[in-house]
């Protein structure tokens, strides 16, 4: 969570969380990881991501018992 900033469009003053930290396989990733980013606002993303894995958890410990094949496909694809 701590890789996103949450950002507001000056001229629609609309709100959104955009990425600005690396990948691991980015050049860049090594040195960006020698700093420490912590900001408040990530608290909404958080308590979104927590309520949607809320309403799908029965569905997401089904597949985790049935040691489903393409775990991340199924979840994001077919369940949500």
């Amino acid at each position: 969570m701590n890789d996103y900033q949450l950002q507001e469009d000056p001229q629609t003053k609309k709100k959104t969380f955009k990425r600005y930290a690396p990948r691991k396989d980015e050049e860049i990733y090594a040195e960006f990881k020698k700093f420490f980013f912590y900001s408040e606002a990530y608290k909404p993303l958080k308590y979104a991501c927590e309520t949607i894995i809320e309403q799908y958890e029965d569905e997401i410990f089904s597949l985790i018992a049935q040691e489903a094949d393409y775990l991340a496909d199924k979840l994001c694809s077919e369940k949500s």
